[in-house]
């Protein structure tokens, strides 16, 4: 009892003092944690303490900024590919490689107090097939062993392959009897195209005595949510008796095996009897039934009949088969017609076989290519098969592909394929039904005998886009028991083959054969409308080879077809005779490529299959044929471009569906539902839902791809892989800024004040500008009331000018703000910044020669980044009265190249001005070559260069002896005014 009462008080002691300890400020986070490929994770750490703020970096730097924070709200550049739980927990929603390493946690705890903790993120691949397995000599799988027989020494091989990190593998022998093993040393290869690891070991057995063996087994190490157990192995020798063999592995090897042969063998006799009978017995009703339906057929065909003793008793080529033949001809002629796809709407359809790549995929779990599908060597589970990827990976190009490989075999097909659009059709639609309505008419066809031919034939049955099937139009069968089989018992007995069927797998079973292949995006797989059983395959888009690849045969096609009309000239631009000479494949290719890799903007769309390769056809277009229907798509601005994407999305949408009447102005119409979304979505902090948008609305912006689904990522780690769709998001963050920026209307409201004030960064903030401005120039005005509240506002404005489309238009809107930009920067110099951007040189370049054509006078223009020496050379001045130079490090060859650059502009800077930089001292200096260089430069202008010594006070240089004067040059009150005024600093909203 005393023992009792002592425990409990220890209990006591230690609980306190872990409510004393949990009440600091404490931070813990496991060192590693482990996520397989393409698979979700939460990053836990333990939080003790009352917090404020949560922020995640990556690595180690935590001067930098973070990539997601939560502070009331999730925000950062990362949102999206990462997100976070209430409790600061980081989500990485679809892991990848580029994802693996160290993460950072910072929180900020409300007593002003701080604490970090890293953990290290390691993304494996599972080995395929997932266990250990032997060579040739067992033929194991990994649910069983196996037992193997010989009869002189030899050598056993141990594999396990496709797997990250390496995985290691050993020997595990028990039950040895008269034999000796060598182990030798694991051999290791890595596959570099896939980041994985191919392991090897090698065992050598010798036979001591002439009888015994042992048990083998192959084990793997083990790691989270793999199936690496081993893999089993019996071997028995006696020497001299017989080569060796593989069975599967038997419960004991002695005599008590011939009495199972004794018995099992008269068992196996009397079954193969019974099977032969039913076989017999089956294969004569059958054939009643056939003669049955061909007297029906001669009785309603009558006259048109050919008699059958015009034929041969035994030929082949009957009536019915010549019918057969005639529907697979007419299915082929349609189906050619659709072998092609459209990555531009207004373009002219391309020919799938001149661009059709496959792409990486996942059978089940095995990483494969989707050309593996069709090859003999893959075996799949079952006849149903499920393609499972997101909007724009090819799941309707690979149909088409499926579909293109059909229609080749000509008038050799044996097989009936047909392709069904899902959202055209419901779950009672029956298939002869539907390809009636397919055959054009005169073709004598009826559903009863399109039925017949579908029982009697191989069917492949494509059933694309299972996520678009209307939910108003869909009628799941109600089942009675788990595998979805249908009470209507009165369709199965008139044996319909219908969508239903095909969905749930409840054949009637007077189909020969029946192949389903159905495309999808993710499915919910605990209530979706394709029932198991079935093979899943992945596309996983196009790998880097894949893509280079594509990008070949596209300018490849581009090059030898050169420009062409427009199938539909009212999805597109108007077409002119101005064209390009011939552009030769490589040098399309290289321009292709350098477009794709240096231009920013393009690089925040490559992630997304269907947008980057709707980029990849609008680059090779303009190039080809700079002055035809994409003339007005200019690459370099992000207005253009979301535009030109979302109008091909919707074009793409139009094209995809056969009724298209007022389909263009209910796109119009939901692009501006969306737009109110986006701005109500950024200002009240809440979730798409159908408390704001209706659910049709929310379809049809799914199937364009303007709206996506995405799974919850609350609760466990366990519940993740199987959670159900719970949101829905814009399809891409530029998607929804635009909508948002082409809805607001300054004049009427605050909105877009608002919207930029609860912007969730910088960028953020900057975008919506641009939009408002590449929108509506009009609203140019308003985007520059809220500017000249900041500091520095020139950066951003520069970008909204650059955003407007068309130079007159800018031109005429720098017309139209002259004297209120000049009256502006009478207070502050335009220091000008962010130049290692592309996209902001190329708008600063632009603004300035709009002012130099405009007459505008700039009182003074900073630079203070070594990239503006560069963009100096081309830059078109307009007329300045200071360029200053702030903060550089000029050695003789860019001190001496700024004073070439400026002498050969039109319009040369009254004062050239270096402030805080360290320039040439003496003449001593500067080499011979360079005063020669300066002295030529300067011959017939008049320029100006001082440096700053002191506050105020300046020194020239001159030109002649190359020596900085020693009277200072004051500098006026009004430019000492702008200097005090100057931004010194970030600008904030970048």
């Amino acid at each position: 009892m005393a023992r009792l009462v002592d425990f409990t008080l220890f209990l006591i002691v230690v609980s306190a003092g872990c409510l004393e300890a949990a009440e600091s400020d404490a931070l813990y986070c496991d060192p590693t944690h482990e996520v397989e490929l393409n698979e979700s994770i939460i990053l836990q750490c333990t939080i003790s303490g009352e917090y404020d703020s949560i922020y995640w970096f990556w690595g180690t730097d935590t001067s930098s900024v973070p990539f997601i924070w939560l502070d009331d709200t999730v925000g950062g550049e990362g949102y999206g590919e990462y997100n976070m739980t209430d409790d600061g927990a980081l989500v990485i929603n679809s892991a990848s490689l580029h994802h693996e390493g160290i993460y950072t946690i910072w929180v900020y705890f409300q007593d002003e107090s701080h604490k970090t903790a890293e953990t290290n993120v390691l993304v494996t691949i599972a080995p395929t097939p997932p266990c250990p397995t032997f060579n040739a000599l067992c033929n194991a799988t990994c649910s069983s062993g196996c037992s193997v027989k010989v009869s002189e020494d030899g050598e056993i091989m141990c594999f396990i392959n496709w797997s990250r990190p390496k995985t290691t593998i050993g020997w595990n022998i028990t039950d040895r009897s008269g034999i000796s093993f060598s182990v030798h040393e694991a051999e290791f290869v890595y596959n570099a195209d896939s980041d994985t690891w191919n392991t090897t070991l090698k065992l050598d057995y010798t036979l001591d005595v002439s009888a015994g063996g042992a048990t083998i087994q192959c084990v793997a190490s083990e790691r989270e949510n793999w199936d690496t157990s081993g893999t089993t192995m019996k071997l028995y020798y006696a020497i001299g008796r017989d080569q060796p063999t593989a069975s599967p592995t038997p419960q004991e090897v002695d005599t008590g095996f011939s009495i199972i042969i004794v018995i099992v063998v008269p068992i196996i006799v009397v079954i193969t009897v019974i099977v032969v009978l039913y076989c017999m017995v089956r294969r004569r009703r059958r054939k009643s039934r056939r003669e049955l339906e061909r007297t029906e057929d001669d009785e309603n065909t009558g006259e048109e009949m050919e008699p059958l003793t015009a034929q041969p008793r035994g030929s082949q080529t009957t009536k019915d088969q010549r019918r057969e033949k005639l529907l697979i001809g007419l299915l082929r002629e349609l189906y050619e017609k659709e072998c092609f796809i459209k990555p531009l709407p207004w373009d002219e359809p391309l020919p799938l076989s001149s661009l059709y790549i496959p792409c990486d995929c996942k059978i089940d779990q095995r990483r494969a290519n989707t050309d593996e599908l069709f090859s003999p060597n893959v075996q799949f589970d079952h006849s149903r098969v499920l393609i499972i990827a997101d909007l724009g990976y090819g799941k309707t190009t690979f149909t088409k592909h499926v579909v293109d490989r059909w229609c080749t075999k000509g008038d050799d097909q044996k097989t009936i394929l047909i392709n069904v659009p899902l959202k055209e059709v419901n779950t009672d639609t029956r298939l002869s039904e539907y390809v009636l309505h397919m055959l054009p008419p005169g073709t004598a066809f009826s559903a009863e005998e399109i039925e017949k031919i579908l029982r009697r034939n191989v069917c492949h049955i494509l059933l694309d886009g299972l996520d678009e099937m209307s939910i108003s139009m869909s009628h799941p069968p109600k089942n009675n028991d788990e595998r979805g089989h249908s009470d209507d018992s009165s369709m199965t007995d008139k044996f319909e083959l219908s969508v239903s069927h095909l969905l749930t797998g409840n054949l009637p079973h007077c189909y020969k054969i029946v192949h389903v292949w159905v495309t999808s995006r993710e499915v919910d797989n605990t209530n979706s409308r394709f029932k198991l059983p079935y093979t899943k395959v992945t596309l996983s888009g196009f790998s880097v080879p894949q893509l280079n690849e594509y990008i070949i045969k596209v300018c490849e096609y581009y090059s030898e077809s050169g420009p062409s009309k427009p199938a539909d000239p009212s999805l597109g631009l108007e077409m002119t005779e101005d064209r390009e000479e011939h552009v030769n494949a490589d040098e399309l290719t290289k321009r292709v490529t350098d477009t794709l890799e240096y231009n920013d903007i393009l690089k925040e769309f490559a992630t997304t299959p269907l947008l980057l390769i709707m980029i990849i056809h609008i680059i090779a277009s303009k190039i080809v044929d700079p002055k035809g229907r994409m003339e007005m798509v200019e690459l370099t601005k992000l207005t253009t471009i979301v535009q030109t994407v979302i109008t091909c999305l919707g074009n793409r949408y139009i094209q995809k569906i056969r009724v298209r009447e007022h389909v263009p102005q209910q796109l119009k119409s939901l692009e501006e539902k969306l737009g109110r979304l986006a701005i109500r979505l950024r200002l009240k902090d809440v979730l798409i839902s159908t408390n704001y948008i209706s659910e049709e609305d929310i379809d049809i912006a799914l199937a364009v791809g303007l709206l996506r689904r995405t799974k919850e990522v609350t609760g466990n780690r366990s519940n993740l892989a199987v959670s159900p769709f719970s949101g829905i998001r814009f399809y891409h963050q530029y998607f929804q800024e635009y909508l948002a920026a082409k809805c607001t209307i300054f004049r009427h409201d605050k909105t877009a004040h608002q919207l930029i004030v609860r912007a969730s960064n910088p960028d953020q903030s900057l975008r919506l500008l641009q939009f408002m401005a590449g929108s509506d120039h009009s609203q140019l005005h308003g985007v520059l009331e809220i500017l000249l509240g900041t500091n520095n506002p020139w950066n951003i404005f520069i970008d909204c000018i650059y955003e407007i489309e068309g130079k007159s238009k800018q031109k005429e809107t720098i017309e139209h703000f002259k004297e209120y930009i000049e009256w502006n920067l009478k207070r502050t110099h335009l220091d000008v910044d962010y130049l290692d951007k592309k996209y902001h040189r190329e708008a600063v370049s632009t603004f300035f020669a709009l002012c130099k054509r405009t007459n505008m006078k700039i009182p003074g223009v900073i630079f203070s980044e070594y990239a503006a020496v560069d963009l100096l050379e081309h830059l078109d001045l307009p007329l300045i009265n200071d360029l200053l130079f702030s903060g550089l490090s000029l050695g003789e060859d860019i001190f001496v190249e700024i004073i070439e650059y400026i002498s050969r502009k039109d319009n040369i800077p009254v004062n050239t001005r270096l402030i805080s930089c360290e320039v040439p001292e003496v003449p001593e200096e500067l080499s011979d070559g360079a005063k020669k260089r300066i002295q030529t430069a300067c011959q017939q202008i008049e320029l100006k260069i001082t440096k700053e010594i002191a506050d105020g006070k300046f020194a020239l240089f001159d030109l002649t002896t190359f020596r900085w004067c020693d009277v200072p040059v004051i500098a006026s009150e009004e430019e000492l005014r702008r200097q005090q005024a100057r931004t010194i600093g970030v600008y904030m909203l970048r």
